[in-house]
Parts: C-alpha cells; sequence; structure tokens
C-alpha cells in the first residue's frame, strides 16, 4: 500500500507542476493570439476596402488618448501583498517612462516584482495605456501597478 500512496503523491505533483507550466508558458501566448488576429483581420478589411480607412483607424486607435506632457504621480494602490505608487512621464502627449515610487519591501515579494515590473512598464509603454496584460504569479503586483498606473494617467488628460 505504501507503494500506491507514493505513486499517487508523485502523480499530484507531476500534475502541479504541469499546472505551473501551463500558465507560465502557454497562458500568455492565449492572450496574446486572439488581440493578434483581431489585428490582422482588421488590416485584412482594411485592405479591401481602401488603406486610408485602416491608417485612420489605427491611429485614431493609438492617437485617440492624447496626454499633457509632464509627470503623473498615481495614487497609492492598496493590496494583500503591499501598496504600489508609479509615475508616469509624458513627452510629445506620450507615455515616455513609468516610475515605481512604492512596492512592496518583503522579500519574495520583491523577487517577483523584478521580474514583472518591468513587463508592466514596457507593455504600458508600448499599449500607451493601462491596459496590460497579467505575468503569471504577479496578480497582486498587477493590480497595485495597473491601478496607481490607471490613477496617473487619468491626471494626465
Amino acid at each position: 500500500m505504501s507503494k500506491i500512496k507514493k505513486t499517487a503523491l508523485i502523480g499530484v505533483v507531476g500534475a502541479s507542476a504541469l499546472t505551473v507550466g501551463y500558465y507560465t508558458f502557454l497562458k500568455p501566448s492565449i492572450q496574446t493570439t486572439p488581440a493578434n488576429q483581431k489585428t490582422q483581420n482588421t488590416n485584412q478589411v482594411g485592405n479591401k476596402e481602401s488603406k486610408n480607412t485602416t491608417n485612420n483607424t489605427s491611429s485614431s486607435t493609438k492617437e485617440g488618448v492624447a496626454y499633457k506632457d509632464g509627470t503623473y504621480t498615481g495614487a497609492v494602490t492598496k493590496t494583500t501583498k503591499g501598496d504600489f505608487q508609479v509615475s508616469v512621464v509624458v513627452q510629445g502627449g506620450k507615455i515616455a517612462n513609468v516610475n515605481v515610487l512604492l512596492q512592496p519591501d518583503e522579500e519574495f515579494s520583491q523577487s517577483i516584482n523584478k521580474t514583472a515590473l518591468p513587463k508592466y512598464i514596457e507593455e504600458a509603454i508600448d499599449a500607451q495605456s493601462s491596459d496590460i496584460a497579467l505575468v503569471s504569479g504577479a496578480s497582486e503586483t498587477f493590480k497595485g501597478f495597473k491601478g496607481s498606473l490607471q490613477d496617473a494617467l487619468n491626471k494626465a488628460k
């Protein structure tokens, strides 16, 4: 009987490792794919109608939100892991940089934030908004970063 219990335990641990691997490697691809498909479909429809329509649509989407130049500090956003606060630097009406002013100082949170925050900053600059994707394992960082970022962007409008 002890052999069966050990085998069952190994099976559970193996399933857990597979789940972690799924969320780490496949889930970002799954989230990215629908957005890419929409972009490709929009471009295909635009190419059939006219190139000017596609250019006007994409420029109005990207440039629809013009921010006032300056540095804007978001509100402190509380999470179960600690508080987050960011500031946004706007130059030429666009997000030029995002600075993290406050984050949890607990060691485990800092190790997660070391990986997640640079990705969140890069995505915010690329998206020119707070419309960013969640990094697996960093949901509290996501909530805190996104909340403070959105507050700062609201001030920049």
